[in-house]
């Protein structure tokens, strides 16, 4: 019996030397595997440098062969260089998280690299406040997630599951007179109107519904990310996620067409909700706050920083929460504004701080 057990002692501890030597083989083939190596690299700028909107960039490229060329594209942009060192100042850029094409050729090699920049504003935004021209009802009830006119009515949407609708009132009584509920499990959030159709977003579902003028449900369409204010702009739908990515989509098909990031002077301006373009401006409700900003559509840049303290002093309600709507009133100029659960719509105009 010991003899066996002796034996049997012996194999075992062979195997496990056995199998631990093949292991090391292993590991060390593998690390001593050839990897590729580039010739080139991208030294400036750093990655994910904040550089100024409209200021120039400059560039550093390390090589180890002759570089013939180098070229840089950014979007419709396509620049030749010939040094290693460089300046270029973009012709149209865009705010926020950037990626610039860098090529470089030696001879009959090239390598491609990309300069990843984050844009930030050149522009100090502008301290805009406000005159109060009209008060009018608003139902209380109503939590508010989006809000625009149809030519003299007034159509919004409201949020919170089992509580959801899209619906048209009158704008002096507050009166509503059509809606239609989403379904129980559903959180309804921004919503807009396109070619004599209304897109109504949810939150979290990733899912719209499209109804007719009637508002009859007519189609519904997906997205992959949060949904949370919903504006037009031309012949594309502008939407928000709650960060500072504004989505921009095409109706005809919801296909997602691009993206817009907004920053200020400091970086990026995130609870971007509630939307409304007009006078060439997206307007967005910044979320649990009593603030509007103005961007600008081709760059993202804010413009404007408008302060709406006060208009809740106007009221009395212990179920009133944050500001939330914006209304252009196109055929008469007039904008309003409200929030969610309050009793009153608010006719307004933006006017510059003294």
């Amino acid at each position: 019996m010991i003899m066996n057990y002796t034996y049997r002692t012996i194999i075992i501890l062979s195997l496990i030397f056995l199998i631990s030597c093949s292991g090391d083989k292993e590991t060390t083939e593998t690390s001593e595997s050839p990897r590729i190596k580039n010739f080139s690299k991208i030294i400036l700028p750093e990655s994910n440098q904040e550089v100024i909107y409209g200021e120039a960039i400059s560039f550093e490229i390390g090589s180890s062969e002759t570089a013939d060329s180098i070229v840089l594209e950014y979007g419709d942009e396509h620049m030749v260089y010939t040094n290693l060192t460089f300046d270029w100042t973009p012709k149209a850029f865009k705010t926020g998280k950037q990626k610039v094409r860098i090529k470089v050729f030696s001879g009959d090699q090239s390598e491609t690299h990309y300069a990843r920049l984050v844009v930030l504003s050149d522009i100090t935004p502008t301290a805009m406040s406000y005159e109060l021209l009209g008060e009018y009802p608003h139902a209380e009830d109503a939590y508010s997630q989006g809000l625009f006119f149809i030519g003299d009515t007034l159509v919004e949407s409201t949020g919170q599951r089992g509580e959801s609708r899209i619906s048209k009132q009158n704008l002096k009584t507050g009166e509503i007179y059509q809606s239609a509920a989403l379904e129980n499990s559903y959180f309804g959030e921004g919503s807009t109107y396109w070619n004599n159709h209304i897109y109504y977003l949810t939150w979290t579902t990733n899912v719209g519904f499209i109804y007719d003028q009637n508002l009859q449900p007519t189609g519904q369409f997906n997205y992959t990310h949060e949904g949370w204010g919903m504006t037009t702009m031309g012949d594309t739908l502008v939407v928000s996620d709650g960060q500072e990515t504004l989505h921009l989509l095409d109706p005809r098909d919801m296909s997602e067409i691009g993206k817009l990031e907004v920053y200020d002077n400091e970086g990026k301006v995130v609870y971007i909700n509630e939307l409304e373009y007009f006078n060439g401006l997206i307007y967005a409700n910044i979320w649990q706050t009593e603030l509007i900003v103005t961007i600008e559509p081709s760059t993202g840049r804010v413009l404007d920083l408008i302060d709406l303290s006060g208009l809740r002093q106007n009221f009395q309600s212990s179920e009133a929460e944050v500001l939330n709507g914006i209304a252009y009133k196109s055929n008469s100029d007039q904008i309003f504004v409200t929030g969610k659960n309050w009793p009153k719509l608010f006719e307004v105009k933006f006017k510059q701080t003294n």
